[in-house]
């Protein structure tokens, strides 16, 4: 079986996770980290139980160069994926295609960042289309 892991700084990894459950109807394959919260002292401890499993896992954190990627980081194998720079496209993708025996996740991290926009350019363009 395969799992998904959102980790954050504070509490962005429990809104996506709510958001995905709602969106998908997706239950129980689905875990949050909010690191540095009240509650979450040691978040070393909460990584290990979260990795403690046989399960394929993947992880997506909100940004690269943080100390919550870099603690899921040291983590990389074959059965846990960690994919920096979280949008909710990927986490949806991702979270869809759970079962999915052939998951690409390059294709899929790459088609999560064609969905970041500047909606003003679009706008822009729009009007020049217009006149």
């Amino acid at each position: 079986m395969r799992k998904l892991i959102i980790a954050s700084h504070s509490t962005l990894a429990e809104g996506f996770k709510e958001t995905l459950e709602f969106l998908t109807g997706i239950q129980n394959r689905i875990n949050s980290l909010c690191a540095y919260v009240e509650g979450t002292e040691e978040i070393d401890k909460t990584i290990t139980e979260l990795l403690s499993t046989s399960d394929e896992i993947i992880i997506l954190t909100d940004m690269a160069g943080g100390s919550v990627n870099q603690k899921f980081y040291q983590h990389i194998s074959d059965k846990v994926h960690v994919i920096a720079g979280v949008n909710l496209p990927l986490a949806m993708s991702i979270a869809l295609q759970l079962d999915n025996e052939n998951l690409d996740i390059p294709s899929i991290v790459e088609e999560a960042q064609q969905q970041i926009i500047y909606m003003n350019d679009q706008k822009s363009e729009e009007k020049v289309e217009d006149e």
